[in-house]
């Protein structure tokens, strides 16, 4: 059986490129366009606010789409608009325990 070598640093590399951070990017403003146009609104009849951040603090490119509302926990729970979101753009949203879709 052939022995199969990870190169770490190669790894460390790629996942730390301007190109994946782009992709990266680029999937997440696609995900927070997507929420954004089922247009929920808040109660106060604005819609609900979906941010992207690109979190550079972590040993890999990594980005987040939120809703800095406290609204947002209850748009999810009761409508999935960001797990929605995320599969209407081809990705799969666990739950907080990574156990499944929400």
């Amino acid at each position: 059986m052939a022995e199969v070598r990870l190169d770490h640093a190669g790894i460390a590399e790629l996942l730390t490129s301007p190109q994946v951070r782009e992709l990266l990017t680029t999937t997440a403003q696609a995900v927070a366009q997507t929420a954004r146009a089922q247009g929920r609104l808040l109660a106060s009849g604005k819609p609900v606010p979906v941010t992207v951040a690109a979190e550079s603090d972590t040993d890999r490119a990594r980005v987040s789409v939120g809703i800095p509302h406290p609204a947002g926990i209850g748009m999810q729970a009761r409508h999935g608009l960001l797990s929605r979101s995320a599969e209407e753009n081809g990705l799969t949203a666990l739950g907080l325990d990574g156990d499944g879709p929400e």
